[in-house]
């Protein structure tokens, strides 16, 4: 660790550090970069996975297809095109070469992660998901594949679990090896809210885990379902956008378009605030109550009478306020492997420069959202004509979300990759910060530690966070999927314990 650390602090990078050249190097051997379902990329794969499974042991395969066929945003696009058809599009059925992988070398357990638009999406008239959880619960069947030299264990089949309830697993009758159908009303037991583990972030992903039959046979299916449900966080244990951003330092936005400087943010702010509130003195909205319109103007005037002129776009050296000796279970997640009593630095803290145009909106929705505790909605709510974006169809309804703020008393809305194009549906809810969030704010929504830092330029830090699964629930159910694997060990044991003593 004491290389990545100086490395952060502007040493050699591990890849050219003599010390960590081998092990970078190990890790880019595993981390395969390969296209499933090509020739050559399956090749590849089997050969390493026939390599490296130790498969006397119990283990675990975790990935996901692609979500694009199966997100909402996704479809909503396909529906555009009227030569989209589903039954023709491949991508709904990419989730078949992680099945094939599934049949061929029959880990003990898989999980299985996608968006949660997987349930309801549609090939004909039939829910995809449905399908899904057929071939899951019978690999072999549904691809041909009765496994390789490495297993024994194709004819088993799996059990389906939900780590959100207990009651829920599939087959839910019939013996193990008979297929009882899921109805539909009970497809949303695989949905993870993360926010009800603790997470700062309303993320909703649907996640399988599959254990092998011999195993659920041994064991029992109540039993495994009973260790694999992920604890709930208590209702006073929900964590919301400010008890994790408001630690960090505070920043202004840049500016684009112009020259930038601290003095003329603060020019701009000011002019800005005072506009804004001048306009809305004048004009009224029947979808802005009164109150609220007048409470916007107020926290207008108090940005524009003091703009934060201390502000800058990262953090100074004497910013640094990173809390020393963490004792709650969050704040020792974010720090990391630091230290105990280390400071450091904030990595990835640097905010991006926006349009004049698009700071007084983020003004007038930040002001709104602290006012009202909710984003204003599209053309109806953020009404007036000088905030008006240049789409076409801007009233039509289509771009309800269009400026979203984080809303600071609740979970943060879902981190996607989407803010690497634009800021527009991350705004930060201080108003006199006038910005959308940092990488490291939307790392820290994410749950990663404050020492994990993102490589590349600023739009490829945000899609590796946006992409990502939080790290923090990724955990979670990693203990969970742990504990089943002891029991499976234990039982295992005791079978040989057994068998030695007739």
């Amino acid at each position: 660790m004491s290389t990545y650390y100086s490395y952060l602090q502007g040493g050699t990078h591990p890849s050219e550090n003599e010390s960590t050249q081998h092990l970078w190097e190990q890790a880019r051997q595993e981390a395969l970069c390969l296209t499933l379902g090509s020739e050559d990329g399956n090749e590849i794969l089997e050969k390493r996975l026939g390599e490296e499974l130790d498969t006397e042991q119990d283990w675990v395969l975790i990935g996901g297809p692609p979500c694009q066929a199966y997100s909402l945003a996704g479809r909503s696009r396909n529906r555009g095109n009227k030569d989209y058809r589903p039954e023709k599009d491949d991508r709904h059925f990419l989730y078949k070469e992680y099945l094939n992988i599934i049949a061929r070398f029959q880990p003990s357990i898989f999980v299985m992660e996608n968006v949660k638009g997987i349930l309801t999406s549609k090939v004909g008239r039939d829910r995809i998901f449905g399908q899904i959880l057929s071939d899951l619960r019978d690999p072999a069947a549904a691809t041909g594949i009765q496994g390789t030299e490495f297993s024994s264990y194709a004819k088993d089949g799996y059990t389906i679990f939900s780590l959100e309830n207990s009651d829920v697993y599939y087959p839910d009758g019939g013996t193990l090896f008979e297929s009882s159908p899921l109805a539909e009303d009970k497809y949303g037991a695989f949905t993870i809210r993360a926010e009800r583990h603790g997470i700062p972030q309303a993320r909703h992903r649907v996640i399988l885990v599959g254990v092998r039959n011999n195993i659920v046979q041994d064991l029992g299916a109540p039993t495994l379902a009973d260790i694999l449900k992920i604890p709930k966080a208590g209702l006073d244990e929900q964590v919301t956008a400010a008890d994790v951003l408001a630690e960090l330092p505070m920043l202004r936005s840049g500016l684009s378009r112009q020259q930038d400087s601290d003095e003329a943010w603060c020019d701009i702010i000011k002019h800005l605030a005072t506009r804004i509130a001048d306009e809305l003195t004048v004009h009224s909205s029947e979808h802005v109550k009164a109150t609220d319109r007048k409470l916007i103007v107020e926290e207008l005037r108090r940005i524009s009478n003091k703009p934060a002129m201390e502000l800058k776009r990262k953090p100074s050296s004497e910013s640094v306020i990173r809390l020393i000796r963490p004792t709650n279970r969050l704040g020792k997640w974010y720090h990391g492997s630091q230290a105990p009593n280390k400071k450091g630095p904030w990595y990835n803290h640097e905010t991006r420069a926006h349009m004049e145009q698009d700071l007084a909106r983020y003004l007038y929705c930040a002001s709104f959202a602290k006012v009202t505790g909710r984003a204003p909605k599209g053309s109806q709510e953020i009404y007036l004509d000088s905030l008006t974006p240049s789409h076409a169809n801007w009233k039509s309804g289509k771009f309800a979300d269009r400026f979203s703020v984080i809303l600071e008393n609740q979970p943060s809305k879902t981190i996607t990759s989407h803010i690497s194009k634009d800021g527009h549906y991350f705004i930060h809810y201080d108003p006199s910060q006038c910005r959308s969030l940092t990488v490291r704010e939307a790392a820290r929504l994410q749950t990663f530690p404050d020492d994990y830092y993102f490589e590349g330029n600023r739009t490829q830090q945000y899609v590796q966070v946006g992409n990502a699964v939080p790290p923090l629930l990724a955990r979670l159910i990693a203990n969970q999927v742990a504990s089943a694997l002891e029991l499976i060990r234990k039982n295992h044991d005791q079978d040989i314990s057994r068998i030695s003593s007739i």
